[in-house]
Order: C-alpha cells, then structure tokens, then sequence
C-alpha cells in the first residue's frame, strides 16, 4: 500500500525514533525508503532488523546535499500503490497509517493531505524531554487554490498516487521550499483531498538550537525571491488566486503586475 520515504542527514538516534513509530504501526502494509546524505555513521541495525524484507537504505554518495536529492532517490526505488514523505525526526501514532489506508481505499484519491499535531522537546537530552506548548492543528480550510498562494501544508501530510508523481522530481536547486514546489508540479491537472487525521506528529525543537541553523531554515533573506520562483513556474489557475499572490507580496512590501504571475 505505502513507500515511506525517508531522507536523513547525520541524526541517528532520532532516525532511530522515527522507525521505531514505524514499528509500532498496527497497519505493516508498508516500505521504507531511508536515504542518507552522509556515511558518519552505522545504520539503525536493530530497528531495520524489525523491518526485514520491508526496506531499503541507501548511502547517497553523489548529488548535491539535503533532503531533495535524497527524496528523489527514494522516488526512484519506490514502487507502491501510495508514496509517502516523513522527515527523519517525525513519528507517526501507532494507528495513522491504518486509518490512513481505510480512507485511501475508499476512492483512491490522488493526492490527500491531513492534519497533523505539533511536539515541542528538548533535543539536549535523549529521548528528547518534551516540553509544554504542543497542539493539534487543523488544515482543513487549505483549498487547491490557496496552496498556490502559499503552503501550509507539511511533506510529510501528504499522500501520493504514485502515478501522480511520473515525471515529477524535487528541485534540488532551490533553497527553500522544495516541497512546495513538488506539491504544486504534482497538483497541475489533479485534484487535492482534505481528510481530518492528524496521526503524524512534527517534533520541533528550538528555533536557535543547532540542528535547527542548517539549509534553508536561516535564509528568511530567500522567501520572496523564491516565492516568486515558484509563482512564475506555477502560473494562477484563475484571477481570485492572481489577486491573493498580489495582495500577499504587497503585504511583503513588493508591488507586482497581474501580468508578472
């Protein structure tokens, strides 16, 4: 049913927490797809030893470095009915997966999208201490034009039909927003579901740790200039989502034509 792609750089005891959430699935209708950037240190043995004949993990040893070179590798080895993204320091609830898939049957949608909960933690200690301030957030008011407004939408509460993504690829050139752009390049001609699960936990830590200081999480200076990157890659699909990309950068300070996107 699922290919759970996973790319991961130099984390390994909280790699190591994402599978063991993957372990702990009462749905096992699925492979993983672990792709590291690095070789600084041993794989997981004992959690992929759970996972024996269910998984792949591939040493990236060329391309440029983070995680969109690396999901694209994952894309090129899997080869199930849906492909899912987790980021390496993400869990799921032990039941979304199942639940996800009773959905899934239901219709086979394209592309489903979710809602998801927040866990803030301490990541100086392992297992990280949790800290207070966590939440459930619902994204149901997303709708297919407002993702090409701005994204709200995480990689990781998404769910492909893999003939969706034919020819679709992460733009290993950009800084920011990779996924926003593989999301849009796989939504032109197809149609966006919303459902209310929010089994996929994001775990966050401070904003100024150190693992958090790396790609494009300090490069706010990028935003507008890939945001406008991105809208002249995606064209509008009518004028009221023309007029809210308008009305947006002009809240950023920056006045553009109609006629620019």
């Amino acid at each position: 049913m699922f290919s759970i792609i996973i790319p991961t750089h130099d984390r390994p005891l909280l790699l190591t927490r994402t599978l063991e959430s993957l372990i702990a699935q009462t749905c096992q209708d699925f492979k993983v797809v672990i792709v590291s950037d690095t070789a600084g240190y041993l794989p997981p043995y004992n959690q992929l030893n759970q996972l024996a004949g269910r998984f792949d993990y591939v040493l990236r040893c060329s391309g440029k470095p983070g995680p969109a070179a690396s999901r694209n590798l994952g894309l090129a080895i899997a080869d199930s009915e849906y492909i899912l993204f987790l980021d390496d320091d993400d869990t799921y609830r032990p039941d979304h997966l199942a639940r996800l898939k009773a959905r899934l049957q239901r219709d086979k949608p394209e592309l489903l999208f979710h809602d998801f909960q927040i866990q803030n933690e301490d990541r100086t200690v392992f297992p990280p201490a949790l800290l207070p301030g966590g939440q459930k957030v619902s994204i149901a008011d997303v709708t297919q034009d407002s993702v090409y407004v701005r994204n709200r939408i995480p990689n990781s509460c998404v769910a492909y039909r893999r003939d969706v993504l034919e020819g679709v690829r992460n733009e290993t050139d950009l800084i920011i927003y990779e996924d926003w752009d593989f999301l849009l390049a796989a939504l032109h001609g197809r149609r966006l579901v919303h459902h209310p699960l929010d089994g996929v936990v994001i775990h966050k830590s401070a904003a100024t740790a150190p693992e958090n200081m790396r790609r494009g999480n300090s490069r706010d200076d990028q935003i507008v200039d890939v945001m406008l990157q991105l809208y002249r890659k995606h064209p509008a699909p009518n004028m009221a989502t023309r007029l809210a990309r308008q009305a947006l950068m002009g809240s950023a300070g920056v006045v553009l034509e109609l006629a620019y996107f």
